[in-house]
C-alpha cells in the first residue's frame, strides 16, 4: 500500500511539475508593461518600462512589434531597444525620431521547444523621462505563424 501511494505522488508532482513548466495562462503574463491607453490618433499602446517582458505563441514564426520613443535618448540621442526571445538576442531596434511609430519585423528563431509560448524581453536604453521612469510606448503586436 504504501508503494502505491508513494508512486501516486509521484506521478502527481510529475504532473504538476509538466503543467508549471509549460503552463496554459503564459500568453497573459506581462512585466514591465504599463496598462493600454490610445492616443488622439485612436493608436493604442502601452508604455514599457526599462525591461519589460511578454509572450507569443511558440508557433509564431515572425512579429511586427510597433515602437515609438516619444522623448529621445540622452542629449538627444536615438533610443535604442534591444530585442530577446527566450534570453537570446534576436535585434537592436533604433528609434531615430521620437514620434515617429517603427513597425520592425522581427522574425522569431526557429526553434522547436515544444513550449506554448515564448518570453519576448525589451531592454530601453533609455529609461527616465523626468521623474518618471518610462521606456518606449509599444502598439498591438502582429504575429505571422507556421501553417
Amino acid at each position: 500500500m504504501s508503494r502505491l501511494r508513494v508512486a501516486a505522488g509521484v506521478a502527481a508532482v510529475l504532473l504538476v511539475a509538466a503543467y508549471l513548466h509549460d503552463p496554459p495562462w503564459a500568453g497573459r503574463i506581462t512585466s514591465g508593461l504599463l496598462d493600454w491607453e490610445d492616443d488622439a490618433s485612436g493608436t493604442i499602446y502601452r508604455w514599457t518600462l526599462g525591461r519589460a517582458s511578454f509572450f507569443v505563441p511558440g508557433d509564431a514564426t515572425a512579429m511586427t512589434l510597433p515602437m515609438r520613443a516619444v522623448f529621445p535618448g540622452p542629449n538627444g540621442a536615438p533610443v535604442t531597444v534591444r530585442v530577446s526571445v527566450d534570453g537570446r538576442w534576436l535585434a537592436d531596434v533604433t528609434l531615430d525620431h521620437p514620434d515617429e511609430w517603427v513597425r520592425p519585423v522581427l522574425p522569431l528563431p526557429a526553434k522547436s521547444t515544444g513550449r506554448r509560448f515564448r518570453r519576448v524581453d525589451l531592454h530601453v536604453s533609455r529609461t527616465a523621462v523626468g521623474d518618471d521612469i518610462l521606456g518606449v510606448q509599444t502598439g498591438q503586436i502582429a504575429l505571422d505563424r507556421a501553417p
